[in-house]
């Protein structure tokens, strides 16, 4: 399987490093960063990223957020805005690009990791086509019970036979916390266990 390859846009080149060293230390890939709106296209086309991190602020009349509309309008990849600015207007002008997840600065290596793995779960989920697929009938069935991202993931996680404390090692959070969505799931559901969970979210 291949490893998942993150493209990185920060003016900083101390944050950048910074980064890089998280990325590294979280077994991710990653593109050499990229500081401004130029370098960041040139950087997709010629290295494809699956993901991009992207600082909001690039010190340049185009910003990270015009950026965000370029990828959606010419790329299929999940961004994650870096920002330490998380007033309403700059968080009202990130919405209209639908990002993938907003990562305050400084965060922490769990959070990252949290956030890229959120992120390309729910970029996955809006591209599923085929029906047919076990992942595709829960994800649908995972709407239909309008699931968080967070309980969706743990619940794919818990179809493909992982136990609750391989889910929480996995996803750098407590045993408790995985408990607790998953209760909240039976509470959405209306199911007792995680076998009755699967089966009515095969169901449909």
């Amino acid at each position: 399987m291949e490893r998942i390859k993150v493209g990185i846009v920060e003016d900083e080149m101390i944050i950048a490093d910074t980064i890089c060293l998280a990325l590294q230390n979280l077994n991710y890939d990653y593109c050499k960063p990229a500081n401004s709106f130029a370098k960041a296209i040139q950087m997709i086309e010629n290295e494809k990223p699956n993901i991009v991190l992207l600082d909001i602020n690039l010190n340049a009349k185009l910003d990270g957020i015009d950026l965000g509309h370029h990828i959606n309008a010419n790329y299929a990849l999940p961004i994650i805005y870096l920002t330490a600015n998380s007033d309403k207007d700059t968080i009202e002008r990130c919405r209209e690009t639908l990002p993938n997840a907003f990562l305050i600065k400084p965060f922490s290596n769990e959070e990252l990791f949290s956030a890229i793995e959120i992120a390309l779960f729910s970029h996955s989920a809006k591209s599923v086509v085929l029906p047919a697929s076990k992942n595709s009938v829960l994800i649908k069935a995972m709407q239909k019970y309008q699931l968080t991202l967070r309980e969706g993931e743990i619940i794919l996680m818990v179809s493909e036979g992982f136990r609750h404390k391989e889910i929480a090692d996995k996803l750098f959070v407590s045993h408790t916390t995985v408990k607790k969505h998953m209760y909240n799931i039976y509470q959405k559901l209306g199911v007792q266990s995680s076998i009755d969970a699967l089966n009515k979210l095969q169901e449909g």
